[in-house]
């Protein structure tokens, strides 16, 4: 074996030691990790068809409230507003006549699925628009 491969095995025999003597000493230190790689998903932007995706730590309500906020800051007049107990949907035109779209999924009491579509087309343009609304939104949260 070779020099980088042996520096691996000790790399990954370390992380294994290490989560082993948490698991041993303190069982509630490894499941205190584990949630927190889970909720480091929380906030993470992705794009996928066209459009901004993001779940968020913070209720359906505020959510709501910041993305109309988002809208009326950035002077996107909404044309359709739809609203329940468990999501809701904002439609409004942008500076150059082009749809945008704000979706609010409820995922728990506390945590809501964001999607944001600008156009219909993937661009830089596009996403950078639906980057604007999201940050928007989230100062207002």
């Amino acid at each position: 074996m070779n020099g980088v491969t042996m520096k691996m095995i000790r790399q990954w025999g370390f992380i294994v030691l290490v989560l082993a003597g948490m698991l041993l000493s303190q069982g509630c230190a490894l499941l205190l990790v584990g949630g927190a790689i889970a909720g480091a998903t929380y906030g993470t932007v992705k794009y996928a068809r066209n459009t901004l995706q993001v779940t968020q730590d913070v209720p359906l309500d505020r959510a709501w409230r910041g993305a109309n906020a988002a809208l009326k800051k950035l002077q996107m007049p909404v044309t359709a507003s739809s609203h329940d107990g468990t999501s809701g949907r904002l439609v409004a035109q942008n500076a150059q006549n082009q749809s945008v779209t704000i979706e609010l999924f409820r995922k728990t009491d506390s945590v809501t699925e964001i999607q944001i579509t600008v156009g219909t087309f993937d661009s830089d343009q596009n996403r950078s628009q639906e980057q604007l609304i999201y940050d928007t939104m989230k100062a207002r949260f």
